[in-house]
């Protein structure tokens, strides 16, 4: 009865929809992305679309409804395909123009707004974030530092340590030669000793750290690493201290 009802109700939107003109339906996806009903206002900008494209609105319809999959529905496939329709079929339009920026520096997007879901505790958005951009950008620059960003999550946000492994071990195997590659072939090491607490894997990363990268900033805590592995705090003379009562 309840999934009637939504069919009925869906359908007399769509009704009332055909009947509104360019502008009326513009302003209507604006109030309704203002009361949050963000669903609302994307099946009206698509009726905008449908029944005037050629209206001078249609541009600005386009446009929102990338702007709405950006930063409302945090999908960045459905923005980057709206951007390209602005582009593609409203060329010469300021939107037209703001699109191609956008997608210019979408790779650059995607990695800070995977950054601000994490902050704000969206672990699995920022993860499809991330995904996203290794595999459509996967020869960008800024590639190694979002799988390594996704390895972080696992790491410290989801406390997934196997999954952790597994994504740093893309860095070494599809990024060599990242700045991202040591730090990722010493968070293998170092989960291995610190968190899964298997010692054997542990000194086999550190010491493939030390034979591909002996000059590196962290091979001394590397080195630290391997002298300690699987011991107490209280039997590591540098750190005995922290235990030692004042």
């Amino acid at each position: 009865m309840k999934t009637k009802l939504t069919l009925l109700l869906t359908g007399i939107i769509l009704i009332v929809s055909c009947t509104k003109s360019a502008p009326e339906l513009l302003n209507q996806a604006q109030k309704s992305l203002e009361e949050n009903q963000v669903e609302l206002a994307i099946g009206e900008l698509e009726s905008l679309l449908k029944n005037y494209p050629g209206d001078s609105l249609a541009a600005r319809a386009q446009y929102k409804l990338a702007t709405i999959y950006k930063n409302w529905k945090n999908d960045p496939h459905s923005a980057f395909d709206a951007l390209q329709k602005t582009v593609n079929n409203y060329s010469g339009s300021v939107q037209a123009e703001q699109a191609q920026k956008e997608l210019n520096a979408f790779p650059e997007w995607i990695v800070n707004k995977s950054d601000i879901l994490r902050k704000q505790k969206l672990i699995k958005e920022a993860i499809q974030h991330l995904i996203y951009m290794t595999e459509k950008y996967s020869t960008n620059e800024l590639a190694p530092k979002a799988q390594y960003m996704i390895g972080d999550i696992y790491m410290n946000d989801l406390r997934d340590f196997e999954t952790a492994v597994q994504e740093y071990r893309k860095i070494i195997d599809n990024y060599s030669g990242s700045n991202q590659e040591p730090h990722a072939q010493f968070m293998i090491g170092y989960i291995y000793a610190n968190a899964l607490n298997d010692f054997d894997k542990a000194r086999i990363e550190y010491n493939e750290f030390l034979k591909r990268f002996p000059k590196h900033e962290l091979s001394p805590s590397v080195k630290f690493e391997i002298d300690y592995l699987g011991k107490d705090i209280n039997e590591i003379p540098a750190l005995k201290h922290i235990t030692s009562p004042s």
